[in-house]
């Protein structure tokens, strides 16, 4: 019986390692680790992983004579490890990547990558040395080879580590180095280099408002963070709220004693749990932001442009207490914009924010009432109200 179970154990160990070694004839001269890594990586930064993990696994499976061919499967593995959250290996593949060929651009770039996934969520201090320490290691090598396309792949790459390292200085010059390359990834980092230019005109104050700045798009959660983080809605608003002593008598109430109703009441009906909750009561409790005639607030809610002005109107009228601003422009024959009609429900408040220079019409004159926020224009629109509003804390 025991000779039989250490035969049955060495059998299964040997199925175990011929499965880890599985390889397969090359079907094709297309049919290379080169141009299955190629597709692979496309997969991945298309963000389809799963696809993207079957391309480098075939990649390494092909009997193929230079090993040192599959190092970019292997580089691919770890960064598909790395947002899968298995940062072990993670780590083992991106090494084996560098090991098996140390003369490629691109297993540094993918390890530098790698790095920056693996920490996801975590302060750049603690990681960003060590990404940007790989991704030199790329720019250095392609430079010496001369190849234009792994170059600016390591420049973009670094400049997405050290965007979302929040060292928007760095990111805007690797940004810059990909656009003067004008070819691979020309286009995407034009556009990052803009949105990190906003973000840094925009001077985030605090971690969380340079965390928002990072959003695509941003909803009223994020809106109602902004505000008293990077607004300072309460000491704004304390500063100019005129103090009301009431100094006659009264009989003391018993402070035990409080109706049903008073005790269930909630700022909304759908923020308990939500991760912005004391935010979200400080700009309730202030008057800054509204819920719903339904009682709730939406906080994931993504905002459009012109819902944003309707809360920089009612924002301004707080701290102005000018209620006429809410009728300011109404009844105007001739829009501001090309692409709002004066009946629309929040053209008042474009039209008000427009006028301060607080939001702005686009180079064809239109507002873009339903484009979404992304929080790096909400960030820098906050500053151009504190401007116009000259407002201090």
């Amino acid at each position: 019986m025991k000779k039989l179970m250490i035969l049955l154990t060495a059998v299964s160990l040997f199925i175990l390692i011929s499965c880890s070694q599985e390889t397969r004839k090359s079907e094709s001269v297309l049919d290379s680790p080169e141009m299955h890594i190629s597709i692979g990586m496309k997969y991945f930064n298309d963000g389809n992983y799963d696809d993207a993990k079957k391309e480098f696994d075939d990649a390494i499976k092909i009997d193929w004579k230079k090993k040192e061919d599959k190092a970019g499967a292997y580089a691919g593995l770890g960064m598909y490890f790395a947002v899968t959250g298995d940062k072990n290996k993670a780590k083992d593949n991106a090494k084996e990547a560098v090991g098996l060929n140390s003369k490629l651009p691109l297993a540094y770039t993918c390890y530098g990558r790698t790095i920056m996934f693996m920490n996801k969520g975590i302060d750049g201090d603690e990681w960003i040395e060590d990404a940007v320490e790989e991704f030199d290691e790329a720019v250095k090598l392609a430079d010496e080879q001369r190849d234009n396309i792994a170059l600016a792949e390591a420049y973009y790459f670094k400049g997405i580590a050290g965007k979302n390292a929040y060292k928007f200085t760095m990111a805007k010059s690797a940004f810059a180095e990909v656009v003067k390359l004008k070819g691979l990834y020309a286009t995407e980092a034009n556009k990052e280099w803009e949105i990190v230019q906003m973000i840094e005109r925009a001077r985030p104050g605090t971690k969380i408002g340079a965390k928002v700045a990072l959003l695509n798009e941003v909803g009223k959660a994020e809106i109602a963070v902004l505000f008293v983080e990077e607004m300072k809605i309460e000491q704004v608003l304390d500063k100019r709220e005129k103090k009301e002593y009431n100094n006659e008598f009264a009989a003391p109430a018993d402070p035990l004693k409080y109706t049903e109703a008073e005790q269930k009441k909630e700022p909304a009906n759908d923020i308990s749990g939500n991760w912005a909750l004391s935010w979200i009561k400080i700009v309730l409790n202030k008057g800054v932001m509204e819920n719903a005639p339904d009682h709730k607030f939406y906080p994931d809610k993504k905002i459009t442009r012109a819902e944003y002005a309707l809360m920089l109107l009612k924002v301004m009228v707080l701290i102005s207490g000018d209620e006429s601003l809410y009728t300011k422009h109404f009844g105007e024959e001739n829009s501001m914009f090309n692409d709002v009609r004066t009946d629309h429900y929040a053209y008042n408040a474009m039209a008000v924010c427009a006028s301060r220079g607080i939001m702005k019409a686009n180079i064809n004159g239109e507002f873009g009432k339903d484009k979404t926020v992304s929080g790096a224009e909400a960030l820098l629109i906050i500053r151009d109200f504190q401007n116009a509003l000259s407002i201090t804390f």
